[in-house]
């Protein structure tokens, strides 16, 4: 299947008026995803910064996966140094000494 770029309602406010996610936008742009379709860089920000407010709001388990997995592919997960962990340990031990 051919990615297509989308848009969804560009009259529908970024942030619902009571500060909460806005569960059709939400399940239009997953839809979108389930599709095939390429986000807009306004969608993929608006999934990204409602994750929390909105997992409530799927009306299906398809659907929570297709977010789950967007949102791995655009967070980035960095690893702490490897040299972390003897840093925390000197400094306790210097602390306790």
């Amino acid at each position: 299947m051919k990615a297509t770029a989308t848009t969804t309602n560009p009259s529908a406010p970024l942030v619902a008026p009571d500060s909460e996610a806005d569960c059709e936008r939400v399940n239009i742009v997953l839809d979108q995803l389930l599709e095939g379709r390429v986000l807009t860089e306004d969608d993929a920000d608006y999934l990204v910064s409602y994750a929390d407010d909105c997992s409530p709001c799927f009306d299906s388990i398809v659907k929570q996966q297709v977010f789950v997995n967007f949102l791995k592919q655009k967070v980035n997960h960095k690893r702490a140094p490897s040299a972390l962990p003897h840093a925390i340990m000197a400094r306790l031990q210097a602390e306790m000494a």
